[in-house]
């Protein structure tokens, strides 16, 4: 990976005997891949989980150190505190992180002027239960989902995107906080290529998905980019929220590729 890139995603997940790979990406603008060991946390991130149960300890050093890993490939340094419940970057750069059984992730932006906000999820598929489905989807997803492993992991790529972009949103001042119905993610039907990196999965890198926010949810001239991976049994989506202009809100339909 080069160093110093506007935006990485880094994906950090316990492999056999306990070990751990990374995966990087930069989010929309290509990627590689590297691999990490342990994080020795700073003392003031450690300050942060004093007093919590061994488990909360390690599944927040594990985003802490995805966050290490994103932050040393855009060439700056840490620590990540806390404000409120969202984590506290260092200056000049805007994040999100996200954890799950077996693994942790985090997608970091430099403060450029056109990226308003970064959001990262990372799901096990086969988490989320069928009665997920009626919380989460809309009518249209729904009919969408089969009652197989493939529509196991479609309900888990149209979660993790939905808590991505919540993710992202929840750091703009919108009128209100999202719900689940606010957003509609289903296959996007244009051209793209195969990935044979992943085959049958049905969300590899050359796969899209359209998000379609409902009207007024976000402000005008506010576009969101993102990815959508299968790596193992994770899902995991990273988003960009960005400024282009004056876009009305009637032409703002995204795409995940």
């Amino acid at each position: 990976m080069r160093p110093a890139r506007d935006v990485i995603a880094v994906l950090r997940r316990a492999g056999a005997g306990g070990a751990t790979e990374a995966h990087t990406e930069g989010c929309g603008c290509g990627g590689g891949y590297g691999c990490g060991c342990g994080y020795d946390m700073h003392p003031a991130e450690r300050e942060l989980v004093r007093g919590s149960s061994p488990a909360r300890r390690r599944e927040f050093a594990a985003g802490r150190a995805a966050a290490a890993d994103a932050l040393r490939l855009l060439g700056r340094s840490g620590p990540v505190l806390r404000e409120a419940r969202r984590p506290r970057f260092p200056i000049g750069v805007r994040g999100s992180i996200s954890h799950c059984r077996g693994a942790a992730a985090t997608c970091l932006a430099t403060t450029r002027a056109d990226v308003a906000a970064v959001g990262v999820d990372v799901e096990r598929v086969g988490r989320l239960s069928p009665e997920t489905a009626a919380l989460v989807c809309t009518p249209p997803e729904r009919a969408l989902l089969s009652d197989d492993h493939a529509g196991e992991r479609l309900l888990t790529v149209m979660f993790s995107a939905k808590e991505a972009f919540y993710k992202a949103a929840g750091a703009l001042d919108l009128p209100r906080e999202p719900v689940f119905h606010d957003l509609e993610v289903v296959p996007h039907h244009g051209r793209a290529k195969h990935d044979a990196s992943d085959p049958g999965s049905g969300i590899g890198t050359g796969n899209r998905l359209r998000l379609t926010p409902v009207p007024g949810l976000l402000p005008d001239g506010c576009i969101v980019r993102g990815q959508v991976r299968s790596v193992g049994p994770y899902v995991w989506t990273t988003v960009l929220l960005l400024r282009v202009g004056n876009a009305p809100a009637a032409s703002r339909t995204f795409r995940f590729a």
